[in-house]
């Protein structure tokens, strides 16, 4: 009997490239066969400590190799897993424990007094805790009355040598559940599923060209489907290697693209200037083949072609609702398409529709719309935000875009960072762009912030090269923008606020601006301020 179930690809990596690397962290290596064996033995220890089908084990931890283990052992169980995020607070973390309503959790040493508290905060009783790296003494053990850490490298090695038959599940199967980032409500949970998956790696091959001998570097969170999908798992669809580091760290990168041959990586717009400048380390990077980022700016893309003079520099949009990437931009466009997000990968259908579901005219603003069998079902016991997020057989993303002629996508804004001026709807994509433009402008963010005549007016943030100034930066934005566009405050500062795929905070962005005192205000008349005339 067939099965859809993500883990079937191991057994077969294992007999087809079964000497050839897999995974690579720091000073540690897994074979295919290595990798299979080690899967396997640490499903029959799970097991052997009550994980069951459809059991839910949540992970607090940053990039190691059980984390990956783990998933795809629990994959092999038809268990399914939680990661979560090791940024949250206790009470946060507490808050998606009880709604997930997971029966165990795994964690690294870093990281156990944060879930500790956060098991205690939650109030659920029974929960199993697990150990990603040993935690405290003897080996891999920490008492606490019953609340003892099961060290899983002890189950490996215990359980090496027993196998274990992969679960029979349909497309429909649980894999995982990723919480989205919360904004004044509990974050959504996002059902992906065994099929969705599938698909991912299926659409990560086809686009990025993946073949047994590439190397991909991931520094990406893997609590986040850019670590886990874009293209994650998608490169062992292939049997290739996926050489994984703890955290990001501009030196380090350039250091194992040398040592490791990478040929393929994901980087947040700000990574890559930071990679430029990490000089320190002489490294030869003309191995890269394609690097996927997102939100670069003309001045980020020159910076990248510098780095990686060879490589497909690939522009994306995703989310997590749609497992990762869900248009990429090609090759032969990547430079007179610049600042748009491409087309839609193999297998799913992305359109552009006004408020009553119908496609705007080419060139028009729109809400992106999208389907296909990557697309996540729906979240997680939450029957509205389903509802009105998956209507008519589409997912609404809640993102502005519009088509050109070609059917190439440009994502303006998000529908809730559309700016209210004065009557006006001013979209904060469309300043940044121009800002953007900028020589010496590496990444731009505009806001909305409160004003008393015209309800709001935009802010911008700017991260800028030395000798930017925030007049010239106005400057170019008069001579581009009508005056109620141009920014009202210029913030000049050294990073922003991520998520970790790399996308702006803008949430942040207005706290921050309530602590800084900005670097240029305009100092005209009101009626000058704001959208009229």
């Amino acid at each position: 009997m067939s099965t859809a179930n993500i883990a079937a690809m191991l057994a077969g990596n294992a007999l087809r490239f079964g000497d050839d690397d897999a995974l690579v962290f720091e000073d540690r290596r897994w074979t295919h066969r290595q990798l299979d064996v080690d899967v396997n033995a640490l499903a029959a220890g799970l097991s052997a400590e009550g994980v069951r089908r459809d059991s839910r084990v949540a992970i607090v931890a940053n990039n190691v190799p059980e984390f990956l283990l783990l998933s795809l052992a629990l994959a092999k169980l038809g268990a399914v897993f939680v990661p979560l995020n090791y940024r949250l607070t206790a009470g946060e973390l507490a808050q998606l424990i009880g709604h997930a309503r997971v029966e165990a959790v795994a964690t690294v040493p870093e990281y156990a007094e944060l879930t500790d508290a956060a098991l205690t905060r939650a109030g659920v009783a029974g929960v199993r805790r697990f150990a990603l790296e040993p935690i405290g003494e003897p080996a891999g053990r920490r008492g606490a009355g019953d609340a003892s850490w099961v060290d899983l490298r002890s189950l490996v090695a215990a359980h090496r040598g027993t196998r274990v038959p992969d679960a029979e599940l349909d497309d429909g199967a649980l894999q995982r559940i990723v919480y989205t980032s919360g904004t004044t409500s509990l974050p959504k949970g996002v059902l992906l599923t065994h099929g969705n998956v599938n698909m991912n790696m299926h659409a990560q091959v086809v686009e990025l060209g993946l073949r047994p001998s590439d190397r991909i570097l991931n520094v990406a969170p893997l609590y986040h489907v850019g670590g886990t999908d874009l293209p994650g798992y998608g490169i062992w669809h292939v049997g290739g290697c996926m050489v994984l580091q703890r955290r990001f760290e501009p030196a380090a990168v350039r250091r194992v693209i040398e040592a490791e041959r990478i040929t393929g990586m994901v980087l947040a717009a700000t990574m890559l200037d930071m990679v430029r400048r990490a000089t320190e380390v002489e490294a030869d990077l003309s191995s890269v083949r394609w690097v996927i980022y997102s939100q670069v700016t003309s001045a980020l893309f020159a910076v990248a072609r510098e780095l990686f003079p060879r490589a497909r520099l690939i522009e994306g949009y995703g989310l997590t609702e749609t497992c990762s990437g869900l248009t990429y931009l090609d090759a032969a466009h990547q430079e007179s398409k610049q600042g748009s997000v491409g087309i839609p990968v193999p297998w799913v259908q992305v359109r552009v529709v006004d408020p009553d579901g119908r496609d705007v005219p080419v060139g028009q603003d729109g809400e992106v719309v999208a389907r296909g069998p990557k697309v996540s079902p729906g979240y997680l016991d939450d029957p509205a935000a389903t509802a009105a997020a998956f209507r008519d057989g589409w997912f609404h993303t809640g993102d502005v875009g519009r088509l050109d002629a070609d059917g190439y996508l440009y994502i303006r804004d998000r529908l809730k960072d559309m700016i209210r001026s004065g009557g006006e709807n001013i979209s904060s994509a469309e300043i940044e762009n121009v800002l953007a433009d900028h020589p010496l402008v590496l990444a731009a963010a505009v806001v909305g912030a409160p004003d008393p005549v015209w309800q709001e007016v935009p802010v911008a943030f700017v991260v800028g090269r030395p000798g930017l100034t925030p007049e010239d930066l106005i400057g170019h934005a008069r001579r581009r923008l009508g005056r109620f566009k141009v920014p009202k405050e210029v913030y000049l500062v050294p990073e922003f606020p991520t998520n970790p795929s790399g996308k702006v905070l803008k949430r942040s962005l207005r706290e921050l601006r309530g602590t800084l005192r900005p670097d240029w205000r305009y100092a005209g008349s009101a009626g000058d301020a704001g959208s009229g005339g």
